[in-house]
């Protein structure tokens, strides 16, 4: 899984969604509305249940940036500035991927990189939901 590459607290973490989420399955879930749901939850402030659909976006989506995206607003809202920091830049190298088949616009990637630097600097966010 990519956020694995990292180490530390990433690692952790994911080995913690693992044993958390046992059943899910890469790429074989009904994981549509995960990140709409995770969305609504930010929007209402519940950083508890936003990580929870973000989390399971990463396992069942592990080469697609939404969940990690996701994850990083969500511990940014949270105040874990170093974690929400580890999962954009994952985030962001994820998405940087689909530029190969122009399957994501530019555009996309450069808020995410505004948004990594907001984050770094304890800025607000710009968050599209």
């Amino acid at each position: 899984m990519h956020a694995t590459r990292k180490g530390g607290k990433n690692m952790e973490y994911m080995d913690e969604l693992k044993k958390k989420y046992p059943g899910i399955v890469p790429f074989k879930e009904e994981d549509d509305e995960w990140e709409n749901k995770g969305f609504e939850a930010l929007n209402l402030n519940n950083t508890a249940r936003a990580e929870e659909y973000f989390g399971k976006l990463c396992l069942s989506q592990p080469k697609h940036h939404s969940g990690f995206e996701g994850l990083a607003y969500t511990f940014y809202l949270s105040k874990d500035f170093e974690k929400a920091s580890l999962f954009m830049t994952e985030a962001i190298a994820i998405a940087k991927k689909f530029l190969e088949d122009d399957s994501i616009d530019i555009e996309v990637i450069e808020e995410m990189e505004e948004n990594y630097s907001n984050i770094l600097n304890r800025k607000p966010l710009r968050i599209r939901w």
